[in-house]
């Protein structure tokens, strides 16, 4: 009986996978009990030369169960010539291998925004175990008051920072969520700024505040945005939902809850006519506190006010930042996406921001003044 070549093959090829599978080295792979889990990265500025870079790692410690006492974390911290030279130094002081594949907060400190960012954050865009949707925010004084921080809130195996930004836990109209890659895409993109959140620690690691933010203007000063004008800035970007706006007429000062908020801009560019952007915000909400009582039948006239006031506080925000030349809303990638691209369309774009006109209008439609008149 004549057997088949092709039937005898089929086995043998079988076998010979089933042995190479067998003998394969596993060294690719580490059990969980063999990593430990970095959280948050910082990176601080040092005033030594040879090691400028100092890096933080904020490390989550395994435990039994939440309710077990004890340290929750730990951190790594080292000096060094660049960041990565740190990092494989770092691993050298734990017994288990460093994992970023949950690291989701960068933090930056203060002095280091006067360097070259495109340098500092080179390597945090090249690893493949680094998170692009990884928070970069600005720590004050420097990143590492702000890791070392453990709010009382805070529970174990969790992360503060990650309820102030994913917006889970934290929903306020003063806190700017900037990701690493738009972070990088508003470094190298010409007509749009980067945008920061400061965080701050207080004394007693006990508390981490976040109400402003920083602009990084390409080849110039860092540009700091108070709580008010933070919260304008979500309000014109981010179209962002329960924000609140404070009137105040002779004696009466009444407060608005923002639920719903809508902007829209288009740069006009006549020829002899001077350059405009035309913005359009609406909003609706009631009203939620006020000095005296309020009443319901006089809702166009707060309705109006609100407006007034609204109008004045955006124009003050878009005037600073014409007069510091900074654009984190993306005045200039509106301008270029809108005109005949040529060479010069970035030089263009320069020479008109800053003799740009802000035509404004605010719409703001009070609904109620509250489950009381």
């Amino acid at each position: 009986m004549k057997i088949s070549v092709h039937r005898l093959g089929r086995p043998f090829t079988a076998t010979v996978l089933a042995l190479s599978l067998m003998i394969q080295s596993g060294c690719g792979f580490k059990d969980i009990d063999k990593r430990i889990f970095v959280l948050s990265v910082g990176i601080d500025h040092t005033d030594n030369e040879e090691k400028p870079y100092k890096i933080i790692l904020k490390l989550a410690v395994p435990s039994g169960s939440l309710k077990q006492s004890g340290t929750e974390y730990t951190y790594l911290t080292k000096e060094s010539e660049s960041i990565a030279s740190a990092i494989r130094l770092l691993k050298t002081q734990v017994d288990k291998e460093i994992d970023f594949g949950h690291a989701k907060v960068i933090v930056l400190g203060k002095e280091i925004l006067h360097h070259d960012l495109t340098e500092v954050l080179d390597i945090f865009v090249r690893r493949r175990d680094i998170q692009r949707i990884s928070w970069v925010a600005v720590g004050k004084p420097n990143a590492e008051s702000v890791l070392k921080a453990e709010p009382s809130s805070e529970m174990a195996g969790s992360h503060a920072l990650f309820n102030l930004f994913d917006q889970n836990g934290v929903e306020s109209s003063y806190i700017v969520t900037t990701f690493l890659f738009d972070l990088r895409r508003r470094m190298l993109e010409t007509g749009i700024d980067p945008i920061l959140p400061v965080l701050s620690a207080s004394k007693d690691k006990k508390k981490i505040i976040v109400n402003s933010s920083i602009l990084l203007a390409k080849n110039k000063d860092p540009l700091k945005l108070n709580p008010k004008e933070t919260k304008i800035y979500n309000l014109l970007a981010n179209n962002v939902q329960r924000t609140d706006l404070t009137v105040k007429r002779d004696d009466l000062q009444y407060t608005v809850s923002i639920d719903t908020a809508k902007t829209s801009f288009k740069i006009i560019t006549n020829p002899k006519q001077k350059p405009v952007i035309k913005m359009d915000i609406s909003m609706e909400g009631i009203i939620e506190e006020s000095n005296q009582g309020m009443n319901i039948n006089a809702l166009k006239t707060f309705s109006k006010q609100a407006s007034e006031e609204a109008n004045k506080d955006i124009t003050a925000l878009l005037s600073k930042l014409q007069e510091n030349e900074v654009d984190p809303l993306g005045f200039g990638v509106r301008y270029k996406a809108t005109r005949l691209h040529s060479k010069d369309t970035d030089k263009e774009w320069l020479r008109l921001y800053p003799n740009m006109s802000f035509d404004v209008n605010v719409k703001v439609s009070i609904m109620s003044t509250g489950i009381i008149e």
